[in-house]
């Protein structure tokens, strides 16, 4: 399988995981009454903790990093995996799920602004294309859910999300490089969840009904829709440039939107189909882009290899 097929592979599967959380996150605040903030903590301490462990067990030099590394970790684990997560649930509880959705995914473009202001490189084609795809397809499937309501506060942490996004996707590279994506994923989660619960301490979060459902949910969350998700798309960054990597990351709201349907019997109407579709013909874009060719393009910085060194 050619690397820029397995890399937006990578990116698939984070996604779908990723919308199958949103779900689980759905039924743990709405029937066990838990807090965005206590899950957003649990899921960082989770994921971080069996990472760790994992790598200390398998490979225990390679959680010793050098300061400078560690103070570039700490970055992102606050900016990143920290920031990404509050912002979008405080757009959520001011204007919405679907405005804090279509405003998170603007991540994609600014990915691409960056690249165009900073390398002076312009998207190919094909990305371009499947930019403005994703791009029609998220704002079609979040205005199928319903009305959208437009609050300052909201719409600044919805951005706020956005740029946090673009923040994890292009900021690692260097972190990858040198200590691999393993790592910087393991740092990033411990270094996000000590950054959340420094404030306040966990039972002060809002923890809900504890049952054998919530506690499978919360398990679901950490596991499935935390470590292994975020581990994948950081892995995807070794194989993909990170614009590509970025608009592959809009199948997020699609899976999403299949999973509420499925799970919770939220019906799709005629926008999020024709949405959905332009999400779809979106991969497909980017699908053909990097089939039969290497991800080492000019365009934007050189893929690594997940061990840490430059690809030859």
């Amino acid at each position: 399988m050619p690397r820029g097929i397995r890399g937006i592979a990578l990116v698939l599967a984070a996604t779908s995981l990723w919308g199958l959380s949103g779900t689980a996150a759905q039924l743990l605040f709405t029937h066990d009454g838990f807090s965005p903030l206590f899950l957003v903590v649990v899921r960082l301490w989770g994921a971080a903790l069996i990472l760790m462990l994992a790598l200390g067990v398998r490979a225990p030099r390679r959680l010793k990093v050098p300061w400078p590394d560690l103070g570039r970790l700490a970055i992102f684990g606050l900016f990143g995996f920290l920031l990404v997560q509050l912002s979008y649930f405080a757009a959520i509880a001011s204007v919405g799920v679907a405005m804090a959705t279509f405003l998170q995914y603007l991540g994609p473009p600014l990915i691409a602004l960056f690249f165009v202001v900073i390398e002076r490189r312009a998207p190919a084609p094909a990305e371009a294309l499947a930019l403005a795809l994703a791009l029609l397809g998220t704002l079609l499937l979040v205005l199928g859910r319903g009305a959208l309501k437009l609050e300052p506060a909201g719409v600044l942490f919805g951005l706020l999300s956005a740029f946090s996004l673009a923040f994890y996707t292009i900021y690692p590279h260097g972190l990858i490089r040198r200590q691999g994506a393993f790592v910087t994923t393991a740092y990033g989660f411990l270094f996000g969840a000590i950054a959340a619960s420094l404030p306040w301490p966990l039972w002060q979060h809002g923890i809900g009904q504890v049952t054998t459902g919530s506690l499978l949910l919360i398990a679901f969350v950490i596991v499935l829709g935390t470590l292994v998700p975020f581990a994948l798309y950081v892995l995807a960054l070794t194989q993909l440039r990170p614009t590509v990597v970025g608009i592959a990351a809009t199948a997020e709201p699609l899976a999403a939107a299949i999973s509420a349907f499925l799970v919770l019997g939220q019906a799709l109407r005629w926008p999020q189909y024709v949405g959905g579709a332009l999400i779809i013909g979106a991969m497909l874009a980017l699908a053909r882009q990097n089939s039969g060719r290497s991800t080492a393009s000019e365009a934007e910085p050189t893929p690594v290899a997940a061990g840490g060194r430059p690809d030859a």
